[in-house]
């Protein structure tokens, strides 16, 4: 390789860095009915129309902001490894736009649940009926709100140790309309002690240690009632060796574990799941689900 080879290299993924930051512009712009220069706001749009000239036909204004909510949290985060690349992995995130834009993004795990449902009455079934929602790394709580707003025969409790995001998510849920039926309490996975108490678990796997999701999984089993779901949370990027790999580094980064979904399905099998099930409506969502023998 030669000097001019890493600059050229470095020029086209630049290009892509560029793109993408053009895209979000535009979604901003879209969403939050900004005032640009006309000319700015033209060639925004060429450079929208050269990735794809449909890319933003047949969105709806929520997905537009989910898929922003991605781009933006990226890129603070692709700053963040750029400026330190040597701190240790963790979740040491404090900035409110990376917190909230990730936690607006979640909501589309309920989508998600929604979608696999529609598929599996019992588990439908499960979610209209007066129960428990659990969900582990709730983060600023946008995932736990949207669950209360979707399913309203469920009450939901939220469980994080990361008092930054539990600060916005109390915040979030006073606006919320639902602040009588979403609990949030500051603890983490180990903390986890109950017996057949939730209708539904989720597991945010991406952001916790392997260890400590291993250590749990039987206390999360002990947790549901009987017939209750399991849906274990990982993180799928597009089929490329190296957006598999960008994949597996941000979910390090962060301080977790980039499960396969063999693994995951391992796991469950071993506790004794029944109707285990792997399903993807489109990345970034992947979930392993599971049903408790009831």
């Amino acid at each position: 390789m030669s000097f001019e080879t890493l600059l050229a290299t470095s020029q086209r993924l630049n290009a892509s860095i560029e793109a993408l930051a053009a895209l979000g512009a535009e979604l901003r712009i879209r969403r939050e009915k900004l005032s640009v220069d006309p000319k700015v706001r033209q060639l925004l749009q060429e450079v929208v129309g050269g990735i794809d000239a449909n890319l933003l036909e047949g969105v709806s204004p929520e997905q537009e902001v989910s898929v922003l909510g991605f781009i933006r949290a990226f890129f603070r985060q692709a700053v963040d490894l750029l400026e330190d690349p040597a701190r240790a992995p963790g979740w040491v995130y404090e900035d409110p736009v990376v917190l909230q834009v990730l936690g607006q993004a979640s909501r589309l795990v309920v989508r998600a649940i929604e979608a696999l449902a529609a598929k599996r009455p019992v588990l439908k079934e499960t979610l209209e009926q007066p129960g428990l929602f659990l969900d582990i790394g709730s983060g600023v709580g946008w995932l736990a709100i949207e669950a209360a707003r979707s399913w309203p025969s469920l009450r939901v409790v939220g469980i994080d140790p990361w008092e930054p995001a539990l600060s916005l998510a109390r915040q979030n849920l006073a606006g919320s309309g639902v602040a009588d039926r979403v609990t949030f309490r500051a603890e983490g996975l180990e903390s986890l002690k109950e017996s057949e108490k939730y209708s539904l678990v989720w597991l945010a796997s991406p952001f916790i240690p392997k260890t400590a999701v291993e250590d749990a999984l039987p206390q999360i089993q002990r947790s549901l009632k009987p017939g209750g779901w399991f849906v274990f949370g990982l993180f799928n990027g597009p089929p490329t060796p190296l957006a598999e790999a960008l994949t597996k580094l941000r979910i390090v980064r962060n301080g977790g574990y980039p499960w396969t979904v063999e693994e995951a399905t391992a796991r469950l099998r071993t506790l004794g799941y029944e109707s285990i099930e792997e399903f993807s409506p489109g990345a970034p969502i992947l979930m392993v689900v599971g049903r408790k023998p009831g």
